[in-house]
This record gives structure tokens, sequence and C-alpha cells, in this order.
């Protein structure tokens, strides 16, 4: 009975002192708990323990991490909790009006600081600190409109204080990470406990990320009709990058990076496949001060150079825009509650910690006389606020000193506790207490984006990103995350993140908007997924071979040849028994390390890599199968496991490669990853063809069966050959037959076919180096001269003849790679005369 689940649930759930989210001050429900818990705890005990994996699963296959770098290193996620925080539907009004007014506050200062700067003038805020470490950004002064809303969105870290009152701890308006991983926890929960979801009168997300990408659009300069709105993040190595590419998926956006953009004549421009396309606005996910390497850090190499210059020309729109850093100053924390009185003219709705800033005498003073229980927060951009009370007696003393060596760099809070909320215990199967830290999130209404300052709006999202963890601890090191509901007076209609067109669009299906980056990462997505394919075949074959022989003497010949295919090290000459097995076997389980270079790890790396660059192109199923490609292999310990692994991997690429197929637009991205597959497998099949039918050593028919099993021909060799070996009929099968997926002259044809359909200089009336290129390899197998491999594997001269085709048809390959890079990839604009030219008569 769910009343009996439900005791199970509270069982010893207590408060640790002041407000709890859950129960009243006497130890009761709330009332807007009740029929959530109802539905909850009619899942039992079991049910919710498993609904909870499930959400893990889906976390997991989904690629969640709190950044981008995946496999191996330092990319995590976190534990969702299958119970939501509940906002009730009678507070939120309240909350949203304080989330709305510190929305309009902000952007009221920050037009003031980087316009008239009444608010120094008045000594409204310490001018001598504001200016300190680089917050406030002299190029970005009258570098965008202040006669409208500056502010595009803003994310507020929040807590409930022990007598239930809402605080507001930081304002985020650089990066803003969290939109994306509320939307996803939401949509989590929705598929793992679908009763729950569809049963509760909850307000739903969509509908403001929708208004958010409409207010994008309408902040475009010129109102022009069709805007590019382009999402601006730092790159895969960046913090929250799959948040980015999550973003700009759902959001309709291309996600770029500073390579994609290039500033000409004051406007910025993105390279796409098809030359320059103009970019109208930016919302950014980057830190100010990397932006632009020509005004601020030079050192930056995730900026777009001449990006501040073409923001001030009007150019182009960025959401936030640069220089909004300085609302995050420490400094303006104790005065927030002047500053809205007098920017807005209203009290302020929501507080923060108490504060001080200790620039002044009495406040200096203050603060060493209660030192040891105070949180100092410095003024170096990124630093750590410092706990005091965690500080032995020789830091507290340090501490000190800096403070009173520079007091006008520190402000000083009174410690805030955080009230407790509900988090669910899998191991104990119940509910425990625990202070809980939020995220909310506020953007610009986009009925009044481009409106006069009078009618600024700001819509809050009706939900957000809850974690454990006190005032202050960061989101990315907490192990549980909540998803934040806000309860309404019925459940609410779905949203659709397709909307109607008011208008006919304009169609269009050639993809050559496509970002060359894009279309970079791409390429190298197909090379090294069919790298990593053919190494995970080699390396199958090598295991099952080591395993069958089982540390005997006697020696597989194509052992060998395969330690030759993976670029290992040969065995000593007199190496045999179980000292052979034993060298064979560390060779082999040396590419599951991470530190070989094209291990199956390393080269695993590099498929997740290119594929988290182009993450808004893939599609969902897609994008799950491939992430668990590779996860195993640093756990390879033994021969068996490591064979399993292998076994695993190939039908994974060949699900992805196949969901691609089946869901990308056949465009020029789909047409280069095609490419750059067929170009990897094509060089594989013949290095493999040298070894086994020209390298003397490594021929044989154990060789010879290496081949086809590799190539996934057996059964279609002995299908057509029943079981008689032979090197002509392999060359037929794997060579010249164009109507086999695995043969030379059908990648070849493939080839060709893709090449043909990638964009051209119109003005070109010859072919590309490209085009030549295999053309020529593809005519050198036509008119290979097929009798004069007919003696093999005795014939001296067959093997020349061979090994002279093999060559001829490798060398245009290998130079493919590089034409289709420099035709495509590396843009280069058309040369402008800089200096007028006088032709004498």
């Amino acid at each position: 009975m769910p009343s009996g689940v439900l005791s199970a649930l509270l069982a010893g759930y207590r408060s640790a002192g002041g407000f709890d989210s859950l129960l009243g001050d006497s130890g009761e429900l709330r009332p807007h708990w009740h029929a959530l818990l109802e539905n909850f705890a009619r899942l039992g005990l079991d049910g919710i323990c498993q609904r909870g994996l499930e959400a893990q699963r889906l976390l997991h296959e989904n690629g969640v991490t709190f950044n981008g770098r995946a496999l191996g290193s330092a990319a995590r996620s976190w534990r969702v909790d299958p119970l939501p925080l509940v906002i009730d539907r009678h507070e939120w009004p309240l909350l949203e009006a304080g989330l709305a007014q510190r929305a309009r506050l902000l952007d009221a200062l920050l037009r003031d600081l980087y316009g008239e700067q009444r608010t120094l003038r008045e000594g409204l805020i310490p001018a001598e600190a504001l200016f300190q470490q680089g917050w406030w950004l002299p190029p970005c002064q009258y570098s965008f409109d202040t006669e409208r809303a500056a502010l595009f969105s803003l994310g507020v870290d929040l807590v409930r204080d022990r007598e239930g009152r809402w605080r507001v701890i930081a304002d985020r308006v650089q990066s803003q990470a969290g939109s994306g991983y509320a939307l996803e926890n939401r949509i989590v929960l929705a598929r793992s406990m679908p009763n729950l979801y569809r049963d509760a009168p909850l307000r739903r997300l969509a509908g403001a990320l929708a208004d958010e990408h409409r207010a994008l659009v309408s902040l475009a300069p010129q109102h022009r009709e069709h805007p590019n709105v382009v999402l601006l993040t730092a790159g895969p190595g960046s913090d929250g990058y799959l948040e980015h590419a999550y973003l700009a998926s759902y959001l309709n956006l291309p996600l770029v990076e500073s390579l994609d953009l290039v500033v000409r004549d004051q406007r910025v421009w993105m390279r796409t496949l098809g030359g320059l396309k103009p970019v109208d606005v930016i919302l950014r996910r980057m830190s100010d001060v990397w932006c632009d390497p020509l005004e601020l850090r030079a050192d930056s190499v995730i900026g777009v150079a001449g990006l501040a210059q073409a923001a001030r020309a009007g150019n182009v729109r960025l959401a936030n825009p640069i220089g909004s850093c300085v609302l995050e100053h420490p400094v303006l924390e104790p005065y927030w509650q002047t500053l809205c009185e007098r920017l807005l003219g209203e009290p302020l709705l929501l507080e923060g910690p108490q504060g001080w800033w200790c620039g002044a005498p009495d406040a200096l003073e203050r603060t060493l006389d209660e030192l040891p229980g105070l949180i100092l927060r410095s003024f170096e951009p990124g630093a750590a606020p410092v706990h005091a009370a965690r500080l032995d007696v020789h830091e507290l003393a340090r501490l000190r000193q800096r403070i009173i060596a520079h007091p006008d760099e520190f402000v000083a809070q009174r410690p805030l506790a955080a009230a407790s909320g509900p988090v669910f215990d899998a191991e104990h199967k119940r509910l425990v207490p625990k202070p809980l830290s939020l995220r909310m999130f506020c953007s610009l209404d986009s009925s009044t984006a481009d409106g006069s300052l009078e009618e600024v709006v700001y819509r809050v999202m009706p939900g957000g990103l809850a974690w454990v963890g006190e005032p202050g601890h960061p989101s990315v090191n907490s192990e549980v995350v909540k998803d934040v509901w806000v309860l309404a007076d019925s459940p609410q209609p779905h949203v659709s993140q397709l909307r109607q067109a008011s208008e006919p669009l304009l169609v269009t299906r050639d993809g050559i908007d496509l970002p060359s980056r894009v279309a970079d990462s791409l390429f190298w997505l197909g090379r090294y997924g069919e790298r990593l394919d053919n190494r995970a075949r080699l390396l199958r074959e090598g295991l099952v071979r080591l395993l069958e022989q089982d540390q005997s003497s006697v020696a597989d010949p194509s052992l060998d040849g395969l330690l030759e295919a993976l670029e290992l090290e040969p065995l000593e000459a007199l190496a045999q028994g179980e000292q052979r097995f034993g060298l064979i076997r560390a060779r082999l389980m040396s590419l599951f390390s991470p530190d070989t270079p094209d291990g199956l790890t390393t080269l695993a790396r590099a498929v997740h890599r290119n594929s988290q660059a182009v993450r808004d192109h893939l599609g969902d199923d897609a994008w799950r199968v491939l992430n668990n490609v590779g996860e195993e292999f640093e756990r390879c310990t033994s021969a068996s496991v490591g064979r399993r692994a292998c076994e695993r991997t190939v039908p994974e690429l060949a699900a992805f490669f196949g969901l691609c197929n089946e869901t990308m637009p056949h465009h020029y991205g789909w047409r280069l990853m095609d490419i750059g597959r067929f170009i990897e497998r094509c060089q594989n099949t013949l290095a493999l063809l040298r070894l086994a039918l020209v390298e003397t050593e490594h021929t044989g028919a154990a060789a010879w069966e290496m081949v086809l099993a590799t190539t996934d021909n057996f059964t279609a060799y002995r299908r057509r050959y029943r079981s008689e070996l032979h090197p002509s009929a392999i060359l037929d099968l794997l060579l010249f037959d164009e109507g086999n997926p695995r043969s030379v002259g059908y990648m070849l044809k493939r080839l060709r076919r893709q090449i043909d359909h990638l964009p051209q200089p119109s003005s070109a009336p010859y072919r590309s180096s490209e085009q030549r290129l295999v053309i020529r390899a593809a005519t050198t197998l036509q008119l290979a001269d097929v009798a004069a491999l007919a003696g093999l594997p005795h014939s001296p001269s067959a093997r020349e003849a061979l090994s002279a085709l093999l060559d001829a048809l490798l060398d245009p390959l290998g130079e493919l790679s590089e034409a289709v890079s420099n035709s495509h990839f590396a843009h280069v604009e058309t040369p402008r005369q800089l200096l007028e030219m006088q032709v004498q008569p």
C-alpha cells in the first residue's frame, strides 16, 4: 500500500534544524507535496530504485557529463534524484518576481557601468575596487546600445536559509551553465518515471526555451528577415561543451567555435563549405576575456579576433555583450539593495548574504575582529571563497596578513546556512534531508526584446537545476542533482520543439551552409571510426589465435603478420613456447593502454572527440550507440576480456555508421564522413593485401584466412569458392569485385561518386585535385594486368607486379585526404587588392 511505502520513505526523516522544504515546523508534510509523494510511493521502494537506475542509464546513453572531455579523462556524470524538488504554485509568483527584478537590476547596472556611470560618480560602488583585476573591460565601453536592454540572459544561484527565505548567492552572466542540464534532467525523469511526470500539474520548460529562441532572432541588427543566429562555444575541451551542443540542437542554432568565425569589414562571418556567411546574433557560452584576442587577452586561442569591434559597430549582437563579467564582481554583493533602490526605484526582493567591502576602515576592523567566523571573497577572477573557520592557525594568520596588506581586494560575508530538502537514499531506500542549492534562469522576453527600456520584461524559466550542497558549493562537485518542478493549477499542455511558421520558409537541401570545422570533424570521425574498426578486427583475430595457441609450442605464423599489421614490435627470433606466448600477449594487450599511440583507447578517444564536435548533427540513437564505444577498453586485463571488447566494438561502430546513413541528410556533411571512412578502409585493405600476398615471410593459408576474417569476407569467400584458398580468388574478391562493399573497386567507385557531389568552384572548368586523384586510382585498378598476377604466390614477378599495383593505388589515396582538406576545410578567401596598381602605357 502507498501509505506503508510512504511511511518507509519518511522513516527517520528529521530536519537538521530550521526550515525544511518537505516538512513543516511541527513535522507535518507540506500540502503541495501530498499528491506527488503519494504517486511516488505507488512505485514501491524497489520500483523507485529501479526507476533511479533507469534514469542513470538514460544519462549514460546520452553521454551527459559536466564537461566535454570524455573516455578516461575528467568527464563525469551525476546521479539524478528520482524525486524532484517542488516549488509551490503559491510561492512561485514571489520568487519569479524577485528573479525578474534581479535581471532588470543587472541590466540597468550593466548599461550604467559601460555608459554614464552614475553609480560610480554618486559613490554607490567603490570605483577603486570595481576597476581592479580586469572585471571592467575598457574596450567594451559604449560597445552596445544603452538605450535598450543589454543583458539577454542570466543564471541566479539561490538557497533557502534556515528561516525559509530565498537568498541569492551568485549571478551567472557569462557562461550560465545549467539550463541545458535542467532540460536534460526533466526529459530523463519524464522517461524514467512517466506516470509521475504525466500526472503532475507542473509548468513546462519548453515554452521558455522557445521564447528564448524568438528573443534571439529579434536581436538581429536591422531586423533581418532570416537572421543567422549561432551559439559560440569554447570547444570540446571546455567544461559544459556537451550542454552547449545540446542547447544548440534544441534551439535549432548552429554550434560554432572560434575557427568557424572570422571578422571582415567589422562584420562577423561564418566559414561554411559554400564560403563566408554573415552572422547576426551570437549566443555566447564563453568567458568575456577570452572572446577577442585582438582587444582582450592576446593569448586566447578560442576567441574571434575583431569580435569586440564588430559589436561596437552594431553589425552583430552578442547575448550577453562582452564586458558583462563586471556584474559578477564580488564587490557588488554588499550594495545590491542600494543599487536596486537607485536604479529601479524599488526595494530588493531577493537579498544575498550579509557582507561588506573590506576597503573601508570600519569594515576592515570588523573583518579582523570576526575573521574566524567569516567567508572571504577575493577579487581575483576564478578565486574560490575562503571559509576562515576551515583554516588552521597558520593559514588563518596568512589570510589576516593578506587582508591587512590589501583590504580593498576583499569582501567579507557572514556564513549562510541552507535549508534542507528531501533526497532519495537508494542504499537505505528512504528520504533523507540534505542542504540544497539551486540555479534558476531568466531571459529577455521576446515581445519586449527590441522595445524601449520601460517595456522590458524578463521571463523566468519555471524550473532549474538543484544540487546537494551548502551555499557556494559548486554544482560540478555535487554527486546528486535534482530537477526543479514549479507546480501549476492543472497539468500543462505539451510544448513542441517545433512551431508553426507564420509564412513560407526558404527551403534548403544541399547543406552548403555547413561550417567548415564541422565538415572537418565529420571527415575525421569517419576516418577514426574506420581506423578503430580495422584495429579492433585485427586485434580480435590476434587474441583469438593467441587463445587457441594457449601457450603451446605450436607457432601460428599469422600472429607475426598480425603484429606487423598492428604496427607492434616483432618478436625475438628465439622466442618459443611460453616465452613466445607471453611476448605476443603483452604486445597485443598493450593496444588497450591509453598511452599507446594508435591503440584502441587512443582511437576511441579520437572518435569521441570528433563526435562531440558535431554532436548537434548526429541523431539521438546514433549518439547513444557511439557513447558506448570503447568505454571498457581500459578495463581489459585479460585476453578473453579484450577479445569480447573488440567483438562488441565492431557491431557498435557498424550500428553507428548505419544509423548515420539512415538518419543524416545525405548532403555534404554525410558525404565527407563517408569519404573519410572509405579512404581509411581502402588504405587498410591494400595494406592487408600487401602483408598477406607480397611480404614473403607472411604468405600462406593462415595469413590469407586472416585477411578474409578481418575484412568480414570469410563467409562470402567460402560461399563463392567453397573451401579452396588461392590468392587470385582473394584478389578478385577484395580488389576487383565492384559488387563487394569490402573491395577496393567498390570503395573507389563510391569515393568518386561522393567526391563528385561535393561543392566545387562554379567558375572552374576543370576537375578538382581530389577528383583527379580518385580517377587516377580507379583507372590504375581498371587497367591492371590481371594475367601478370596469376603466378601468385610462388612467382617473384607476380609478387613484384602486385606490389607495384598496390603502390600505384596507395599513392593517390595518400594524397586524397590532404586534397579534400585543402579544398573544403582550409578556407582561403579571395585575395583582395590593397593597393591600386598603375599600369604605364
